[in-house]
């Protein structure tokens, strides 16, 4: 999780214990005394008790956004980090007696090529219909995901990563949780339509069975037409947009960015993958996005909200019950305990 080789951490540590005596720590070799492992607690920013919980939690295979070019190190560290968090959110969960919404299943795998963008359309449609969200714009991406089940962990800056999904098996249980990169909710990066669609289209690989034959590019391609659907359906959109369009002002597309928070380059994908302008007339769009650098500061802002604070409400919650300990509190918030006083404020 932090990133450190054997030598590199050995380092940090002042050479004491060495690598070779780490490589045996990690192999169940030896055992750390506890100023050794005061030490690694400073160095590799936990709390002690992080190195006596036990393993109870496995992520299956795990499906990476297209944009996504990691190293396998990057890749393992971002996967940790994430892990990490899901077992908490599911621990704090299992300590409430918070049961696992079940994940539904669009299955897609006897769908023939050529029926894939109904068959899609449909399945943005039916879900939207299952979690009783409407034909109106989403509010809140992430609340609803973690609203509806799906654990979000969103990740300090990684050049290069945009998000991942995966089922984390807990058990008999296969919960469906989602990593997105933080940087498009702060700071000068901050572009919360793309992280929306990036919340979606994971959404998409853990929704969508797909058939074994799919290569990952062509599911890629299928998820990012889930995102548009699920993000403005179909008939919300068709009106919004009108049909058969040879000319788009900018205006109207900021407009629709405003109101459904999804950028101005999905919303023309969505009005091209519908038949609303022809790929000729999609083209032209993304030759002038290039030529002004639309993809890296698009105009027009979406001025939602995509904060989710569910996850320390139910430890604070646990808490005031007297179900945990403030010590195990502190370390499920992953904060000390004089940070924890200043957090909880019981009511009598």
């Amino acid at each position: 999780m932090a990133g450190y080789a054997l030598r590199s951490l050995a380092e940090a540590m002042g050479g004491e214990p060495s690598h070779t005596q780490i490589a045996k720590f990690e192999a169940g070799e030896a055992c750390p005394d506890s100023k050794q492992l005061s030490r690694f607690s400073q160095i590799l920013k936990v709390r002690p008790d992080y190195f006596f919980k036990k393993d109870g939690l496995k992520l299956e295979t795990v499906e990476y956004r297209s944009q996504t070019k990691l190293g396998e190190k990057s890749r393992k560290r971002i996967e940790e980090q994430a892990y990490e968090f899901f077992e908490r959110y599911l621990e704090i969960e299992q300590i409430l007696g918070i049961a696992q919404e079940p994940m539904p299943c669009a299955d897609l795998s006897q769908t023939k090529a050529e029926d894939f963008p109904e068959a899609v359309e449909k399945a943005a449609k039916d879900l939207r219909g299952v979690w009783e969200l409407g034909m109106n714009p989403i509010p809140n991406v992430h609340v609803m995901l973690e609203t509806h089940g799906v654990k979000v962990k969103t990740l300090a800056h990684e050049e290069g990563f945009d998000g991942f999904s995966a089922f984390a098996l807990a058990n008999e249980t296969r919960v469906p949780v989602v990593a997105l990169a933080k940087r498009w909710l702060e700071g000068a990066e901050k572009e919360l339509p793309r992280f929306r669609f990036t919340a979606i289209h994971e959404l998409g690989h853990l929704y969508l069975k797909f058939p074994e034959s799919l290569g990952h590019k062509v599911k890629e391609n299928w998820c990012h037409w889930f995102a548009g659907a699920f993000l403005i359906p179909q008939e919300p959109f068709e009106e919004r947009f009108g049909v058969n369009r040879v000319k788009i002002s900018l205006n109207e597309l900021i407009a629709i960015k405003q109101e459904w928070g999804m950028s101005v380059a999905a919303i023309m994908k969505r009005a091209c993958n519908l038949g609303l302008v022809t790929p000729g007339r999609y083209k032209t769009y993304c030759i002038v996005a290039n030529k002004k650098r639309w993809n890296t500061q698009e105009p027009g802002k979406w001025v939602g909200d995509e904060k989710s604070s569910r996850f320390e409400p139910l430890v604070l919650r646990a808490l005031a019950q007297e179900l945990i300990t403030p010590s195990k509190a502190a370390g499920l918030l992953g904060i000390t305990l004089p940070d924890l006083g200043a957090l909880y404020t019981p009511v009598d």
